[in-house]
Formats: structure tokens, C-alpha cells, sequence
């Protein structure tokens, strides 16, 4: 064999045994995309305020003279960054305890309306903007976790500017950015996602009535729903991995969630 051709053999496998080679932790990022849960974390007015205790915080002799510290709290499961279980809203459907792990993760898809957010702090995401992000990215993949992205976590912790409104009682008073019921019925029907959410403390708002068709509509067919997520203006639109790893509460209706998302170095939007 010429030597031409061996090098350039050598040089093909060595691409090959590079390509075959698992990624590193340091070729991945990951991004925490939650709230902080307390000491006041955001949940609607209607549910049992949030709770913390200190138990213990000090030296235990009974533990061998080390520092022991434990608490107690008490909280709803829709607070802060939660997930709501199918359960939430439709009855027979699955609670938290039922979801299966591997229904937890999925390929992110932020759908970023933030342009259309700052001329219209009531914009609805349409059909429309799911067919732009997939002229750009493909059709949306299987098992994916959509979610819209307005900027709206910034208004966090303050209820009446979360909420957009002087009272949080009044349900109907509330204003934020949402998913418009069809764009619903394309994801819930035209394609198969694990989970649709929002950086808002809702996917779906009527402004006229209290109307939850958006939550029932994706609840019937077992899909849960992602709340008040927070940063998904670190992620890149397409590449993403994002987790929901909640706590698994037996009978539960949903649950406080550690929303992250692991993104290759290459794709992140933001060096850090």
C-alpha cells in the first residue's frame, strides 16, 4: 500500500475511534431552570401558604457532638417551578406517583417569544410559531418537552406582577403570556410530546372566563404540564436535553420540580 493511502487510512480511523468516544462532562453544560423554592415561593392564592421549620441547628451530642441540622416544610404541590400530574384536572387520569421515569426527560423545544412579549405582554403562541421553529429545526421530535419561552420568569417573586394584576384573587384578573388552545390541540394531537410548559404560571389563559380546556386537553391524554420555568433564555432552540425530576409523591397532583436541561458546549447560547 502506498504510504498516501496509509495515512490516510490511519487518519479515517482515527476519526472513526474519536466519533465512536462517549462525551465527556466537560463537553456537556447543564442549566438549572427552576425558582428557588422559598422562603415565599409563587403558587395561586387559593392553596395552602408554604411552610418552613427549623428543627435542629446545633452541635448533637446524641449524634456524636457534630453539627445536625434538619427542617420541616409544608407546602402546596403547584408552587414555584412544579409540574401538574394528568390528575390535576381529569379525573382516572395519572398522578404523579404513576408517571413513568422515562416520561420525565425528552429533547428540549423552546419556542422563544420574547420579541413578540415586548410589543404584546398578552401574546398567545400559535400554530404558526410551532411551524417557524420547525422550518428552522426540523419537525419536532418524538418525546419532546416544549416549552415557551416569554421572558416572564424576570417578574419573579412578586405575585401581582407575576400574575399581572392588583388582584391575585380574581383569577380572571390575570394576564401573562400562554399557548392559544389550538397550537394545544397541534401538540397534543400532530405530535408526540412528553410534556409541554412555560416560563408563566400557566399554558393556557382566557382572559373572558375560567377556562382550564387547555390543561384538560393535554391531561386526557396523560401529558403533563411544566410551570414557571425559569432561564430558557440560556438554551439554544434545538439541542437540548431537559429533565423533570420530581418528587415522587404518591397520589400526588403534581409536585415542586428541579427543572435542568444538559446542553452540548457547542450549542450553548451563553458561555459561562
Amino acid at each position: 500500500m502506498h504510504w498516501t493511502a496509509k495515512i490516510v487510512l490511519f487518519v479515517s480511523l482515527v476519526n472513526r475511534i474519536n466519533a465512536a468516544k462517549p462525551s465527556s462532562c466537560s463537553d456537556i453544560r447543564v442549566v438549572d431552570l427552576s425558582h428557588v423554592h422559598g422562603p415565599e415561593p409563587l403558587t395561586a392564592p387559593f392553596f395552602p401558604a408554604y411552610s418552613f421549620k427549623v428543627v435542629n441547628r446545633s452541635i448533637s451530642q446524641e449524634l456524636g457532638g457534630i453539627w445536625f441540622e434538619t427542617n420541616y416544610i409544608g407546602t402546596s404541590e403547584h408552587s414555584s417551578t412544579h409540574i401538574d400530574a394528568p390528575s390535576h384536572f381529569y379525573r382516572n387520569r395519572l398522578r404523579m406517583h404513576q408517571l413513568p421515569l422515562e416520561r420525565l426527560y425528552g429533547p428540549g423545544v423552546i419556542i422563544d417569544v420574547r420579541k413578540q412579549v415586548s410589543r404584546n405582554p398578552f401574546y398567545k403562541v400559535q400554530i404558526s410559531d410551532i411551524r417557524r421553529w420547525e422550518a428552522s429545526h426540523g419537525r419536532i421530535p418524538n418525546k419532546a418537552v416544549v416549552l415557551l419561552s416569554s421572558g416572564w420568569d424576570k417578574r419573579y417573586p412578586d405575585p401581582n406582577v407575576v400574575f399581572n394584576t392588583k388582584t391575585t384573587s380574581d383569577i380572571t384578573s390575570y394576564r401573562f403570556p400562554s399557548f392559544e388552545f389550538n397550537a394545544i390541540i397541534f401538540l397534543a394531537k400532530f405530535r408526540s410530546v412528553h410534556a409541554v410548559g412555560s416560563d408563566t404560571p400557566a399554558i393556557y389563559l382566557n382572559s373572558a372566563k375560567i377556562d382550564l380546556s387547555g390543561f384538560t386537553f393535554l391531561f386526557q391524554r396523560n401529558i403533563p404540564v411544566i410551570l414557571n420555568v425559569a432561564n430558557l433564555e440560556r438554551l439554544p432552540p434545538s439541542g437540548s436535553t431537559v429533565f423533570l425530576p420530581a418528587i415522587n409523591i404518591y397520589d400526588g397532583s403534581g409536585a415542586p420540580v428541579r427543572v435542568f436541561a444538559t446542553v452540548p458546549a457547542s450549542k450553548m447560547k451563553y458561555k459561562y
